[in-house]
């Protein structure tokens, strides 16, 4: 037992190492925050199991800080394979619910074992919740293998290959304390054969995560300048809608995709990649007429000015004449300005 105690207090020392490597670092995307609780998380779970011969109850106290192991790695996985939107509300929910269940439950064995009489209630609720873990970890480790089998099917090279490094040493870990474990004899290695594969397990999860995300920062040193592209990009694309939209330049009839690059200070061809990127625009016209018909729609159907003729509607909507304001109007709405006034008057 003493080898198996050295062991866990290994796997201890190795989060809280790699809790600190991943907090400290400089630049650290989503993935590495997320990693370093879980580390954390780790280090905990496994001191736990390291004082829970010698310092019953308090143990329960140290494994309250233990339960994000399976929740912490589902959201990195999520952060580490995920580029938009990686961690929503909904997934911390998901992630509360199953840490509540186990903080609740360590706190209620904690107190049955204080609390040594009148305590068979405390014997239930332990095992109520103990039955709501039991149905959410499974949910949990399939979401964890899932992060990273849907990259096999959808992505480089690159990310393929780290996507079977991780989904190996997962169901590695998973088959080796959750299989082979529950299979051991009971009497195979004075009854720590299941904690013995655990803390491998844990030392396998720690050691190969920490490693692909080194590798993958190693192999994709244009990662950081892509997100960097990206970002500059999306402030381009606000900077172009404040400009259009809210201060309503496209009221302008004269206004050319020219002005735009010229009052923004870049070049043409990156507007024109906004158009087509970010705002769905089959060009610069398209992007402004959309906000001239919908802009003309409200006078049209506005009671106080159906004296207004069409020409007039049109010019006021940033339109030059009649015929491109008719010919924009149909192509977005499939009717006239006339039909639509008409539409709109008699409904």
């Amino acid at each position: 037992m003493e080898l198996l105690n050295l062991a866990q207090l290994f796997v201890v020392l190795l989060s809280l190492t790699l809790t600190v490597i991943h907090f400290r670092l400089r630049e650290k995307h989503l993935f590495h925050f997320v990693f370093a609780i879980f580390c954390a998380s780790t280090a905990m779970y496994n001191a736990q199991k390291l004082t829970s011969n010698f310092w019953a109850p308090y143990d329960h106290l140290i494994g309250i800080l233990g339960v994000f192991t399976a929740s912490g790695y589902w959201l990195f996985a999520r952060a580490f394979f995920r580029k938009s939107s990686p961690i929503n509300r909904h997934h911390l929910i998901f992630v509360g619910l199953l840490s509540a269940c186990l903080i609740f439950r360590h706190l209620v064995l904690f107190s049955e074992k204080v609390w040594l009489a009148n305590s068979s209630w405390l014997s239930t609720l332990a095992n109520i919740l103990g039955e709501i873990v039991a149905i959410l970890y499974p949910g949990m480790l399939i979401l964890i293998f899932w992060e990273g089998y849907r990259v096999l099917h959808s992505a480089t090279s690159i990310q393929r290959k780290i996507a079977s490094i991780y989904l190996s040493s997962f169901v590695f870990c998973v088959v080796s304390v959750m299989i082979v474990g529950s299979t051991l004899p009971a009497d195979f290695l004075a009854g720590a054969g299941r904690d013995w594969l655990s803390a491998f397990a844990f030392t396998v999860i720690l050691t190969s995560t920490h490693g692909l995300i080194y590798f993958r920062q190693q192999v994709n040193p244009k990662e950081k300048v892509a997100d960097s592209a990206v970002q500059e990009e999306n402030l381009l694309a606000s900077k172009i809608q404040l400009l259009i939209v809210t201060e309503k330049r496209f009221l302008e009839p004269k206004l050319r995709v020219g002005d735009i690059a010229r009052e923004l200070d870049v070049p043409e061809y990156l507007v024109r990649t906004i158009m087509l990127n970010h705002f769905n625009a089959k060009n610069f016209n398209h992007y402004i007429n959309q906000f001239r018909v919908e802009y003309a729609k409200d006078l049209l159907s506005a009671s106080d000015k159906r004296d207004w003729s069409v020409m007039v509607v049109g010019i006021e909507s940033g339109f030059g004449s009649v015929a491109p304001f008719t010919r924009a109007f149909k192509e977005f709405t499939g009717l006239t300005p006339g039909q639509y006034r008409k539409q709109q008057l008699d409904s």
